[in-house]
């Protein structure tokens, strides 16, 4: 995610690897015997778990409390809004006061809002207040992931590994999010959502005591890693390390059309998986139907944990800001494919099919958008432009709940497909439009 593939023969020559051979030769269990990569990664992941269990019992629960499909997915989106939108904030503490410290406060400020979310499921607390309270939740979200990603780059020796590493992440991410929403959903069917909430609250806290432990962690990256802003990921820096120039103002990533070319199918991303977080639960209404929903919503992380496999394992070159945009056009089509046959079928099997299909497509976005990013804003910089494929893929995340509860409560499940289908391509023609600007000299 962080070494674009277009750029293995101007790797850094004080690695001490042959690029080529090195990135066609690294190996996932390379990866995995990593001196500290065991105990970091493990628990990394039980917190990490945390956020693919909390979607299915806060949706129900707002959805009881409130007796409508469009305030939860408010509540959903509001969670996800928070939490991208602060994400820069989250990460300016983190630089500013160390990993330990600020994600062990994250967390227990985190599992309070929602243990209190669990509270007002369980005492059917006005449907406003606990989209206040979802709101507030995410605002504390603390970025594991990304800051796992940190790790990652300070864990492993070479690019080759690092794009392994990047690779296996991803699609263990994924696998939590196939076991997760399978699981929440089967507890939904035995349990009130209230108490199904208290789940994620007791792993996010007891993860990130045990990620913010462990000696890779404890041990604040080098100066050179860290940021003044937004540094929630991954960077292997070399230059502007003194203090003087880490508190220069630097002009925001985001003015580069190459960048936002390359943010916008992140987002794309984000929009088509936060639609079908919404969809599928509004289509098996009722924590009865919760068991099939998240089943569903497995399948699509199934999907996309076998698409990152493959993925990772494949050599390809070409530039990222393109290759991003071809896959999630191909992600945003066969999304749409799912409306359709939703719209004219109805059928499960088929519509379940197309899931995993669409499934396919949406770990490679994220995998070459995060590669990606790793070559903006320079060797100090790359922890910034990480977050903000991060940030981009949770924006559209919230936009598609919210559209998704909007348009299911007036029109319908399929339709929610077919609106975030033309929103999509819209954003794409943009990234295109923006990656194809000519490069611009340096002086």
């Amino acid at each position: 995610m962080h070494i674009e593939p277009d750029q293995v023969s101007r790797l850094p020559a004080h690695l001490g690897v042959s690029p080529m051979s090195s990135l066609t030769s690294a190996r996932y269990v390379d990866v995995l015997t990593l001196p500290n990569v065991p105990r970091t990664f493990l628990s990394a992941l039980v917190a990490r778990s945390a956020y693919a269990l909390v979607i299915l019992p806060l949706f129900f629960a707002v959805q009881e409390t409130s007796g409508s499909v469009a305030s939860a997915g408010i509540a959903v989106a509001a969670f996800g809004a928070t939490a991208s939108f602060l994400a820069p904030v989250r990460a300016a503490l983190i630089d500013r006061h160390g990993r330990y410290v600020v994600l062990l406060v994250l967390a227990l400020a985190f599992g309070g809002f929602i243990i209190a979310l669990a509270a007002g499921a369980l005492m059917s607390w006005p449907g406003a207040f606990m989209v206040v309270l979802a709101s507030l939740a995410g605002s504390v979200a603390p970025p594991v992931g990304p800051s796992m990603r940190v790790a990652w780059a300070e864990l492993t020796p070479q690019p080759a590994l690092l794009r392994k590493a990047l690779s296996f992440d991803s699609v263990v991410e994924e696998l939590l999010w196939l076991v997760g929403p399978a699981a929440a959903g089967f507890a939904l069917a035995v349990f009130a959502p209230g108490f199904v909430l208290l789940v994620p609250a007791v792993l996010v806290i007891s993860g990130t005591v045990m990620f913010v432990s462990s000696p890779a962690i404890r041990r604040e990256p080098p100066v050179s890693t860290v940021f003044p802003v937004n540094a929630e990921s991954n960077p292997h820096s070399s230059s502007e390390s003194s203090p003087k120039a880490r508190t220069k103002k630097r002009p925001t990533l985001l003015r580069n059309p190459h960048f936002l070319g390359l943010l916008l199918p992140a987002i794309v991303a984000g929009l088509i998986s936060g639609n079908l977080t919404i969809a599928v639960p509004a289509a098996f209404p009722g924590t009865s139907g919760a068991a099939a929903a998240g089943i569903v919503l497995g399948l699509f992380a199934g999907g996309s944990a076998v698409g990152g496999l493959i993925f990772g394992a494949m050599p390809i070159a070409g530039r990222p800001r393109f290759q991003v945009i071809l896959i999630a056009l191909i992600l945003s089509g066969l999304s749409t494919l799912v409306g359709v046959i939703s719209g004219l079928t109805g059928n499960g099997f088929w519509v379940a099919t197309a899931i995993v299909v669409t499934g396919l497509f949406f770990s490679p976005v994220m995998i070459v958008a995060y590669f990606g990013a790793n070559d903006f804003g320079g060797d100090t910089r790359k922890t910034e432009s990480t977050t903000w494929v991060n940030t981009g893929h949770n924006i559209g995340a919230a936009i598609g709940s919210a559209i998704a509860g909007i348009v299911i409560q007036t029109s319908g499940v399929p339709q929610s497909f077919f609106v975030a289908g033309a929103i999509a391509v819209f954003l794409l023609v943009a990234a295109y439009v923006l990656a194809s600007r000519p490069e611009t000299k340096k002086p």
